[in-house]
């Protein structure tokens, strides 16, 4: 199978050595194609190596990294979705599978004529695995692989043959799931990243500053994962509101097995894969203020709780958890807030769009 791969950050370089490893062509599409050894590895948390594998094409060109593609794997953030869309689409085909990994952050938005040209459009609810690059355009870390992949697909009913289609590519259970909006509120990163930094920073104000660059996992708080469990609780009325097939959308509490906040922050807190990561902060020369151009800010607020928020409004389901993430985003990012995702369709639109 002839497989590209858009971006060459930590999923990119991961993924690139998996496919390659297992015999496939490989094709990564980056920005600094110089910095990428055409042979890339993984490691475990061990540094003992798991695979390596032998890339076809490292390339900038857009056309070299689409065409021909058996299926194109984006694997680049949420804020870039439209410019990478707007580079892809003179060059994709009907019938390509254009695939979206993690699914979440308005992809389907972003890629929509894409999908109205015909590509078999998909994403997965979650990454095959925990990916940290170890030297870039070399080598990466496989922390944590999933059980399974779950895939939803616009329009749904591709889910099915899509999962068959990519089984190659894993050495895993893929799963179809009903639609790809099950998928886009997966209650990960949307939820969990800007839970836990308005429990942070809800005190910042500019000049503010923190004596230490701080664990974001492992110091997870009982007040953070309170306000996760709440956000995750509002995202279960909303699906209950939406007049499709949602029950592939976890609660916290199913997912980790937990019962309350105590419980969620020793859970979120124990777990291995996401042990040893930090902040989203920087260092000056007085101490550590949040890192606004960080992934946890730039993605996961105007690309991932805002989205939540504006189909609720759609729906007429209250969020005032969300909201009030929302809106202490909006005071310290006014800039940004007002430049971030909005929904105009009725619900009938919303639904037919999703179901095909």
């Amino acid at each position: 199978m002839k497989v590209s791969i858009i971006g060459g950050g930590n999923l990119g370089t991961l993924m690139g050595a998996a496919f390659a490893h297992r015999g496939h062509e490989v094709v990564i599409r980056t920005s600094k194609p110089e910095k990428f050894s055409a042979e890339l590895e993984a490691y475990d948390k061990e540094d003992k190596i798991v695979y390596k594998g032998k890339v076809s094409k490292i390339t900038s060109d857009w056309k070299d990294a689409v065409e021909g593609a058996n299926v194109i794997w984006v694997t680049v953030p949420p804020q870039m979705f439209i410019e990478t869309a707007n580079a892809m689409e003179p060059y994709v085909k009907e019938g390509q599978m254009v695939g979206i990994i993690p699914g979440a952050g308005a992809a389907e938005f972003a890629f929509k004529r894409i999908i109205e040209k015909g590509a078999r459009f998909f994403g997965l609810a979650r990454v095959p695995s925990i990916a940290r690059v170890k030297e870039t355009g070399k080598s990466a870390y496989l922390l944590g692989p999933a059980p399974e992949l779950l895939v939803g697909s616009i329009p749904a009913r591709n889910a099915k043959q899509i999962c068959e289609e990519i089984q190659t590519l894993y050495s895993m259970k893929c799963r179809p799931i009903a639609n790809y909006l099950a998928v886009a509120f997966t209650p990960s990163n949307p939820v969990l990243h800007t839970s836990r930094i308005y429990g942070m920073f809800k005190d910042y104000i500019p000049g503010n500053h923190y004596p230490t660059n701080e664990l974001f996992y492992e110091n997870w708080t009982i007040d953070g994962a309170e306000i996760l469990m709440n956000c995750s609780d509002e995202l279960q009325q909303l699906c209950k509101a939406i007049p499709m097939d949602l029950r592939d959308v976890e609660s916290m509490q199913s997912r980790h097995g937990v019962r309350n906040p105590e419980e969620l922050a020793a859970k979120i807190c124990s777990l291995d894969r996401l042990k040893g990561l930090y902040s989203p902060v920087v260092k000056d020369e007085i101490g550590y203020v949040p890192d606004f151009n960080s992934r946890y800010f730039a993605s996961d607020f105007t690309y991932g709780i805002k989205i939540m928020i504006e189909v609720a409004d759609l729906f007429d389901v209250p969020t005032p958890t969300m909201d009030t993430i929302w809106e202490w985003y909006m005071r310290v990012q006014p800039e940004k807030a007002d430049n971030c995702f909005k929904l105009d369709m009725t619900q009938k639109e919303f639904v037919d769009f999703y179901m095909g």
